[in-house]
């Protein structure tokens, strides 16, 4: 296989302390302390050795399943990702509709959609979202209502196939909107406040939010290569890489 010319790591670190969403502390990192050992080398221990409390929603880039809105058990670390895939990269802005906030209509994705003309088997989009700086990847979003996309969105990013979706924001619904998640729902097969799994549910689709796409990589058509952490949760930290 031959390496890739160019390699791009859009994912943002979880660290001690730094809390990026939804009014949650930063990632606690806490050495083991057992009968007088412990596990940090700077405080004597003979390794380290620490137990991290991390929330994958709050604290960085992170990959969800529908399990995240509802009661039935889909851990991500049962979904069959592909290692690598298409993926196509877009750039949107968004309608500051004043107390309605500042929504990603449908036609910033259809307009990218006529411009690039994806193939049927297109599986994966990487959105990013206008303005655009280095400061993104510290932001803690909380309470700034961020931008959020139109539930239409999930709906035809559904009817296009697409399985896998990226976006550089804390979500792709508003901060608060009453747990209604209806791009979440949308793009999953769920109808508004459905908490079942039906038969045109999309068990296999996936979210992964939080992530960071500096302005250096071009829109257009890219290798997409998702690494996924195998935790036996509704999310999991992500690592996704764009490659050519």
């Amino acid at each position: 296989m031959k390496t890739p010319d160019l390699v791009y790591d859009i994912s943002t670190v979880i660290e001690e302390g730094r809390s990026r969403a939804w009014y949650i502390p930063g990632m606690q990192r806490d050495p083991v302390k057992l009968d007088g050992w412990i596990g940090s080398v700077d405080l004597g221990g003979d390794v380290n050795f620490f137990n991290l409390n991390i929330n994958p929603h709050a604290h960085g880039s992170h990959t969800e399943t529908l399990g995240h809105v509802c009661k039935s058990w889909h851990p991500i670390s049962e979904i069959r990702i592909p290692f690598i895939q298409s993926a196509l990269l877009i750039t949107v802005n968004y309608e500051d509709q004043g107390k309605d906030g500042k929504i990603i209509n449908l036609d910033e994705v259809e307009n990218a959609w006529k411009k690039w003309k994806p193939s049927a088997g297109l599986t994966a989009l990487v959105v990013r979202t206008n303005p655009n700086s280095n400061e993104k990847k510290i932001t803690n979003f909380s309470s700034k209502d961020a931008p959020f996309f139109s539930d239409k969105v999930g709906e035809f990013l559904r009817e296009r196939g697409i399985l896998h979706w990226l976006v550089d924001l804390p979500s792709v619904d508003r901060e608060e909107d009453g747990g209604a998640l209806l791009t979440h729902r949308s793009f999953w097969g769920l109808d508004p406040m459905e908490k079942r799994v039906s038969e045109k549910s999309r068990p296999d689709a996936t979210i992964s939010e939080l992530i960071f796409i500096d302005d250096c990589i071009e829109d257009g058509y890219w290798t997409l290569a998702m690494q996924v952490a195998a935790i036996a949760n509704d999310a999991a930290p992500s690592r996704p890489l764009l490659m050519r």
